[in-house]
C-alpha cells in the first residue's frame, strides 16, 4: 500500500510540474552554460532547460548601467531579464535558487523578478563575461536606477559564474 501511495504522489508531482510534457525548447548546439530545473514547464531535456549561449543571447536582452561594489564607477552590462528567462522555460515557482560554478547560490523571489529589471548578464561594456571576470553569467541589479537595491541582502543575491538555476 506504501509503494502504491508512493507512487501515485511521485506521477502527481510529476504531472503538475509539467515534466509529464514533451520538452519543446531547441537543444543548444554549443557547450551548456546554463541549466535551469524544478519548477518549469518546459525543457530541452526531461527535467531540465539547458542553454548554450547562442540560445541566451538570443532572447531579448537589456543593459544596465549601473553602479556596484565590484566595479569603479558606473558599468554597462547586458543579458536576458531573468523573468523573461523563466517565462522561455514556463516557470511556475515563487523562487528561484540561483548557483554559481563554486556551489555559492542565493534565492530570488520571483515576485522581484517583476518588480525590478534584474537581468542575467552575459557581458560588461560590450565584452563577453568570461569565467576570471564574474562569467559565464551574473545576476545583475539595477543598484543606481533603484537605490534601495543597494544593500548587503541584494548585493549577496549577485551571483556570479551562474550555471544553474532552480525554480521552487
Amino acid at each position: 500500500m506504501k509503494a502504491l501511495l508512493a507512487a501515485t504522489l511521485l506521477w502527481a508531482q510529476v504531472v503538475s510540474c509539467g515534466i509529464a510534457s514533451a520538452c519543446t525548447l531547441p537543444q543548444p548546439k554549443g557547450d551548456v552554460i546554463l541549466s535551469v530545473g524544478g519548477m518549469i514547464n518546459d525543457c530541452t531535456d526531461g527535467l531540465e532547460a539547458h542553454l548554450d549561449r547562442a540560445m541566451i543571447e538570443a532572447l531579448p536582452h537589456k543593459q544596465i548601467k549601473t553602479e556596484n561594489p565590484w566595479d569603479d564607477g558606473a558599468v554597462t552590462y547586458e543579458g536576458v531579464l531573468l523573468r523573461d528567462l523563466m517565462k522561455y522555460v514556463k516557470a511556475h515557482g515563487s523562487t528561484v535558487g540561483v548557483e554559481a560554478l563554486n556551489d555559492y547560490r542565493s534565492d530570488i523571489a520571483v515576485a522581484d523578478l517583476d518588480k525590478y529589471d534584474i537581468i542575467l548578464a552575459y557581458k560588461r561594456e560590450g565584452v563577453d563575461l568570461s569565467v576570471r571576470d564574474k562569467g559565464p553569467l551574473f545576476v545583475v541589479f539595477p543598484f543606481t536606477d533603484v537605490p534601495e537595491l543597494a544593500t548587503e541582502a541584494r548585493y549577496a543575491q549577485s551571483v556570479w559564474q551562474v550555471n544553474r538555476i532552480s525554480v521552487k
